[in-house]
């Protein structure tokens, strides 16, 4: 049975955009989900693979009975006399166990069968951990096949309202973005009615403030490392010997300066294309009129750029409330971390994926929420 034309069409073109279909869920969609379901649990990513870390079962054992098979002559019935089970899984077996996993193999292992073993020579050799319990335990044994994390509900939720570095990073964020957004924002215009002025070298101006935006991040965290240092650049030019990034009181201000510096320029080509989309009639008539710059500024261009204010000043919300990599290169106390920033410090220095995805979710929430009040107040942009 031959296919339709348009059948053909679209089989052919989900064929061809399956590849980025596929990544954005596995990457994108798939990420977000398992972040709320994370976030009421304690997951640990140092435990996702305990079951599958190796052991060698005799090491274990001869350490928990003190005895060396190679020169110690033991029965089975000297290592039942001896064997401590309660030691021999919390400190020999070298694997983390919760309560319900412990009174399990408390209960069900079979320690005749394990034990005779020991005795026989037949535990020498590396066995991932979830073998080992398969093997020696009467029953509940799929217990230990996978790591699953322990579901804690709103624990990890409420645990924040009680977390001062949660509060201090939260605070700090919004700070930023309080400052940053408005400066940023208020110079990127001025930066593309200069770019847009009709003077000569205009393109070199284009290019010197929208190189920052696209350098590398890394990059320019090292070359304001220098210049903040106290034997930089700055304090020679201002006669100061202050440590910009290591006091508590200069580091978040001085993130903020160089964060409007490398950002401006990126939206200020959105507002240029906005300028170049205003009908040069308007001005002509303005100019006809009599009117200053200033009433043409208040007057045609702020009104008219204003899907693009819109626009800017939600991404500049977003982008400074996820702010990361210039805290994380910079900034070396907990007073001046961000919240993006504590989300990476908990899941991956703190090992509490749980309570990162947690803050991540939180974080999300306001985030949405800031952008559905963009979209209230802003109802007629096309953007939204």
């Amino acid at each position: 049975m031959k296919m339709k034309a348009k059948t053909r069409e679209a089989v052919a073109g989900y064929l061809f955009s399956s590849p980025i279909i596929i990544s954005i869920l596995l990457f994108t969609i798939y990420p977000v989900f398992a972040v709320f379901y994370y976030s009421f649990t304690d997951f640990q990513p140092t435990e996702s693979q305990k079951f599958e870390t190796s052991f060698n079962p005799e090491e274990a054992l001869s350490i928990n009975l003190n005895v060396l098979l190679d020169f110690d002559d033991v029965t089975y019935e000297d290592v039942k006399e001896w064997f401590v089970l309660e030691d021999f899984i919390k400190y020999d077996l070298g694997v983390k166990l919760n309560d319900e996993q412990y009174e399990s193999l408390v209960k069900n292992l079979d320690q005749e069968k394990l034990l005779r073993d020991f005795v026989d020579r037949k535990l020498n050799v590396e066995m991932p951990a979830k073998d080992f319990f398969k093997k020696y335990m009467r029953t509940g044994s799929e217990k230990f096949t996978r790591y699953i994390a322990e579901w804690v509900g709103l624990d990890n939720f409420t645990e924040m309202f009680s977390d001062q570095y949660f509060w201090i990073s939260l605070k700090n964020a919004v700070i930023f973005s309080l400052v940053v957004v408005p400066v940023q924002t208020f110079l990127a215009l001025l930066l593309a009615v200069a770019a847009n002025a009709r003077i000569r070298g205009r393109k070199f101006f284009k290019l010197v403030f929208f190189i920052p935006s696209i350098t590398s991040s890394a990059a320019i965290s090292m070359i304001f490392m220098l210049i903040y240092s106290k034997q930089g650049v700055l304090n020679k030019l201002l006669g100061l010997n202050i440590d910009w990034l290591n006091n508590p009181n200069t580091a978040l201000g001085a993130i903020m300066l160089m964060n409007i510096w490398t950002t401006a320029g990126y939206f200020m080509i959105t507002f240029l294309a906005g300028l170049q989309s205003i009908p040069t009639s308007l001005f002509e008539a303005a100019d006809i009129d009599g009117a200053s710059y200033g009433k043409k500024l208040f007057k045609i261009i702020i009104p008219l750029l204003k899907p693009q204010i819109s626009f800017v000043v939600i991404m500049g919300i977003i982008g400074c409330m996820q702010v990361f990599d210039q805290i994380y290169f910079l900034i070396k106390n907990l007073r001046n971390i961000t919240i993006a920033f504590y989300i990476y410090k908990n899941a991956f220095e703190f090992q509490r994926m749980g309570y990162a995805s947690a803050i991540a979710v939180v974080l999300f929430a306001i985030i949405l929420a800031l952008s559905l009040l963009q979209k209230k107040f802003f109802k007629s942009e096309s953007y939204f």
